[in-house]
C-alpha cells in the first residue's frame, strides 16, 4: 500500500499546472517574470534571515518535502529594477517581498508582504492571478464540523480545493497549495504523535 503522505504529495504536482494558476509555476519561469518586472533575489544571508523572521512556514521547516527550496524576491513598485547595493539588512525598502517555497522547482506556497498596508484592489488583483478557471470563496469560519486539516489556516479556497488564501495583518497575504498545506499539517502531526510516548514517560 502507498503510503498517505506520497499520496498526499504526489497530488500537489498532479493537480496543480501553471495553467490554471501561478501556484504550481516552474521557478524560472516565473523568476523570468519578475527579472523583468522590477524584481531581484535576495541572496545575502544577514538579510535572507531578517526577512525569513516571523514568517508562518518557519515552524515546518523540518516538515518540508524532500528537494525544498525557499526563496525570498524583492519587487518595486513601479517596475524598475532595484539596486542591489540598496538592499538592507534590517527594514523594508518600499515594495514587495515575496516568499516562495518551491518543492521540485515547482511554486507550492507564496507570501505577499508590502511595505505598507495591501489595500483592497491589490488583496483582489493578486487572487485573480490564482484564479485561473475557477473562483474564490470565502470560509464559513462558524462552522462548528470544520475539520479541516490546515497547517496555515485560510480565509478563502478555490472552489476547485486545490488553492487557499490568507491575510496576515495588513500588510501580507498567503497564497498556497491546498493539498500541500495538508500534507506540512500532517507531517507536523505525525511527528508529534511519535513523540508523545517519550514527552510523557514518568508522569
Amino acid at each position: 500500500m502507498i503510503p498517505t503522505r506520497l499520496i498526499i504529495l504526489s497530488l500537489i504536482f498532479i493537480l496543480l499546472s501553471p495553467i490554471y494558476a501561478r501556484i504550481g509555476e516552474e521557478r524560472l519561469e516565473l523568476e523570468k517574470r519578475l527579472n523583468v518586472s522590477g524584481g531581484l533575489q535576495y541572496r545575502e544571508e544577514r538579510v535572507l534571515s531578517n526577512r525569513r523572521r516571523g514568517m508562518p512556514y518557519q515552524k515546518y521547516l523540518d516538515y518540508l518535502p524532500e528537494r525544498s527550496e525557499i526563496r525570498v524576491y524583492y519587487k518595486t513598485l513601479d517596475g524598475k529594477k532595484p539596486v542591489a547595493k540598496e538592499m538592507k539588512a534590517s527594514g523594508m525598502l518600499e515594495g514587495w517581498d515575496v516568499h516562495i517555497i518551491f518543492v521540485e522547482g515547482k511554486s507550492v506556497l507564496e507570501i505577499y508582504r508590502r511595505s505598507s498596508s495591501i489595500n483592497e484592489f491589490e488583496f483582489s488583483a493578486l487572487l485573480r492571478l490564482q484564479t485561473g478557471q475557477s473562483f474564490w470563496e470565502k470560509r464559513d469560519t462558524n462552522d462548528e464540523n470544520d475539520e479541516t486539516v490546515t497547517a496555515f489556516g485560510f480565509d478563502y479556497e478555490r472552489n476547485d480545493k486545490k488553492l487557499r488564501a490568507k491575510k496576515l495583518g495588513s500588510n501580507m497575504m498567503l497564497i498556497c497549495s491546498a493539498p500541500f498545506d495538508k500534507f506540512i499539517k500532517q507531517e507536523f502531526l505525525d511527528k508529534q504523535m511519535e513523540s508523545l510516548p517519550a514527552s510523557i514517560k514518568g508522569f
